[in-house]
Order: structure tokens, then C-alpha cells, then sequence
């Protein structure tokens, strides 16, 4: 793919996570090329020249385990195809990028019949961020073809009041030492009231709406820009930062689908707090995820919604099988008569019973966050947590599409 590099207004740089070589002879391009590779942070691994040996380009390549190469290729010993194939060792890796002092069409055409992914001339910047940025999208997609996809739930509350925020990030925490396959991320999706940050006891850098406006620039190396860290393993995607009467625009569905591609991919669970009711923010979500909690109450204005919301959902064709209903803030006693009222009144079976325990929850820290995993809420979160992560089929994950 042969480069733009007319236009030299300001970009923003990308980042690039893995390691960097440069086999270059041109004292100007090496000159040049290391400048821009500083300027994004990377790791160049080694340099070597371009007329070196090819087993000795392909020893440091393999000691190094460095996947992506600034190749002055019309200066390689032997032709420039049988050069990458050498280093590449019958793999498609490490990514070559052909540089060229000057722009030849000649030059051009042979580098990429070749076997490399770009072509640069000089200047190097900034043809080079919009490279290594294509050239992230497709190692993210080469990685991801093999990868185990992560489940993707979304919590969503019958009302306000009924706790969901609360279940997602309780949840999130017990999933965290239940599931051994990765790390586990809370994305606060709620446009009305976003709160998981405040139960995390955490300050958010960068928030949801950050992340749906760089969705084409993720990638694993910037990632913990966007994210908060909020334990070991489990990460939070904070809120927007004006909830209220006032919803946040909604993210065009190419963004929102672009982003949920790559939480799926870098995450084994990703639980998503929907907040209330079905709203437009909701379906555009919702048609993103694997399956859908519905948090419910024991109050009659509670299973209302959730009749509602059950039958709005339903009725627009989401597939009744990844529905499941959570019965939170449970009152000693009664219990039993109000699983079997929902039972009968939704014809749906209860997933989990959470005990109403407000002691346990006034516990956790206002800065910082620890699971009350020995108070009764912690225990029925527990047993929800272990339910989830029950093997199916030999495998908790699913395959990439």
C-alpha cells in the first residue's frame, strides 16, 4: 500500500507494542526513520544493515522476536522476495515496511509484490504514523483470528434503585478469581447516571465516549489510556462524564460495534452496565452483546418494568434464551413466594437471588474497592460468578468471527 505523504498537517502519533527493526543502509533514512520511531515511543530491537547476511537479519529477528522491519529492500542481498521469505521463515511475520529515499513507482511496485505491507519515502513523517496505524488494525486482526473470544453481558435495571450498577461491579470482581482464561472490564454504558467509577473508588483519565471517538486507533499499546485499572485483572471503561437529564450523543453503530469487537477480543468477560430502562442508547448496545441481565426488585413497580422490558425485548425478536433475571435486594421470608411469582408471572427461572445487605456494601472503601466476599451479598455473587463460569462444551469462550 503506497502512501500519502502530502498532506503535513499535525497528527495525533500512534503507539506500537511490539518490537522494531531496521535493516537500513542510507544514512538519511536511518537518520529519519529512528526520529519518528522515538517520537512514538517504540522499541527498536536492533539495526543491522541492509546488505547484511539474510540469516543474520533472520538470527536477530528471532532473538529479538521483533515484528515489524524498516527495510531498505533494493539494497538486500538477493531478491527483495526471497529476503522476506527468509526472515519470515515460512510465517507471515515480522510486518516489512519498504523504504525508498524517493518515491520510484518502480521501487514501489516491486516492494510490495515482494511480500511488504507498505511503502515509505522520505519524509518519513507523516506517512508513518497512518502506516503503523493500518499496520496495527492488521496485526490486531491476525492475532484476533486466533484468539478465544470473551463473553459480552450486559446489566441492565429494571428501575432505578434496583442495584445493577452495584451487581456489575460486584460481579465483575467475583468473575475476576472464578475465571482463569483473562482479565475482566466493567464498561459503564449508563447515559443517564453514570456511577461505576464511584464504586471502584477510582479517577478516571479517559471515559467511554473517548474510546468510541479513537475506536479506529486501539490497539493493546493504548489501551490503558482509556482504561482504569480497579484490581487485579479487572479494569473499568468509566462513564460518560455528563450523565443526566441530558443523554450523551450516541456513537455512530460503526463505533460502538468497533469498540465491543475490541473488548471481546482483549477482555475474557466484559459486563456492561446498561443502567435503566430501554432506551435508544440501550438497543444500539444490546445488539452487541452475548446475553442480557435484567436486574429486578422485590417491589411491585420493579417486576412492572420487568414485564415490560421482557416483553419489549421479546417482542422485537431478542432471543428469549439470552435473557436471565436477576432478583436483587431480596428481604429475608418472603423469598421463596416472590422466585415463584416471577417464575410464573415471566416464565423465566431466576438466575440468581441476591440478598438485600446493606451492612456488607456501607463496608467497602470509598477509595479503593474490595469485595465483601464473606458477607451473604458476596456469597450469592460468588455462586453467580462460579454459575457463569461453569466450562460449556469444554469452553467458557467463544471462537472470533
Amino acid at each position: 500500500m503506497i502512501l500519502d505523504i502530502t498532506n503535513e498537517e499535525t497528527r495525533r502519533t500512534p503507539q506500537w507494542a511490539g518490537r522494531i527493526g531496521l535493516v537500513l543502509d542510507s544514512p538519511e533514512l536511518v537518520f529519519d526513520v529512528s526520529e519518528a520511531i522515538d517520537e512514538i515511543r517504540g522499541d527498536c530491537a536492533f539495526r543491522a544493515a541492509a546488505g547484511a547476511p539474510v540469516f543474520e537479519v533472520a538470527s536477530l529477528v528471532e532473538r529479538e522476536r521483533a515484528d515489524l522491519l524498516f527495510v531498505e529492500l533494493p539494497r538486500v542481498k538477493g531478491g527483495a522476495a526471497e529476503w522476506i521469505a527468509s526472515v519470515r521463515a515460512g510465517t507471515d511475520m515480522p510486518l516489512i515496511v519498504a523504504v525508498h529515499a524517493t518515491a520510484e513507482p518502480a521501487v514501489m511496485i516491486e516492494a510490495i509484490r515482494a511480500g511488504a505491507s507498505e511503502f515509505l519515502s522520505l519524509p518519513a513523517r507523516p506517512g508513518i504514523f497512518d502506516a503503523l496505524d493500518r499496520l496495527t488494525m492488521l496485526q490486531e486482526s491476525r492475532r484476533a483470528a486466533a484468539q478465544v473470544r470473551g463473553r459480552m453481558a450486559g446489566i441492565l435495571s429494571a428501575k432505578g434503585g434496583c442495584g445493577a450498577t452495584t451487581v456489575a461491579c460486584h460481579l465483575a470482581a467475583a468473575l475476576r478469581h472464578a475465571y482463569k482464561g483473562g482479565k475482566v472490564l466493567v464498561a459503564d454504558l449508563d447515559v443517564q447516571s453514570p456511577a461505576a467509577h464511584r464504586i471502584f473508588g477510582t479517577e478516571p483519565r479517559r471515559r467511554v465516549g473517548d474510546a468510541f471517538e479513537s475506536v479506529r486507533r486501539l490497539n493493546a499499546a493504548c489501551w490503558p489510556e482509556f482504561a482504569t485499572a480497579a484490581g487485579a485483572g479487572l479494569d473499568l471503561l468509566a462513564g460518560w462524564e455528563t450523565g443526566g437529564s441530558v443523554a450523551p450523543p450516541l456513537s455512530e453503530p460503526w463505533r460502538i460495534e468497533g469498540l465491543f469487537r475490541f473488548l471481546s477480543r482483549n477482555y475474557g468477560w466484559v459486563l456492561a452496565d446498561l443502567g435503566r430502562n430501554l432506551n435508544p442508547a440501550v438497543w444500539a448496545f444490546i445488539q452487541n452483546l452475548d446475553e442480557l441481565f435484567v436486574v429486578t426488585a422485590p417491589d411491585v413497580l420493579a417486576l412492572y418494568q420487568t414485564r415490560s422490558i421482557l416483553q419489549t425485548l421479546t417482542g422485537r425478536g431478542f432471543d428469549k434464551a439470552r435473557l436471565h433475571l436477576i432478583l436483587n435486594r431480596n428481604q429475608r421470608g418472603p423469598q421463596d413466594f416472590w422466585i415463584e411469582s416471577i417464575k410464573k408471572m415471566f416464565e423465566m427461572n431466576v438466575i440468581a437471588v441476591l440478598p438485600d445487605d446493606p451492612t456488607a456494601l456501607e463496608r467497602v472503601p470509598r477509595e479503593g474497592f474490595e469485595f465483601p466476599a464473606a458477607s451473604p451479598f458476596g456469597r450469592a455473587i460468588t455462586k453467580l460468578a462460579a454459575r457463569l463460569t461453569a466450562p460449556v462444551d469444554g469452553n467458557a469462550g467463544r471462537k472470533a468471527h
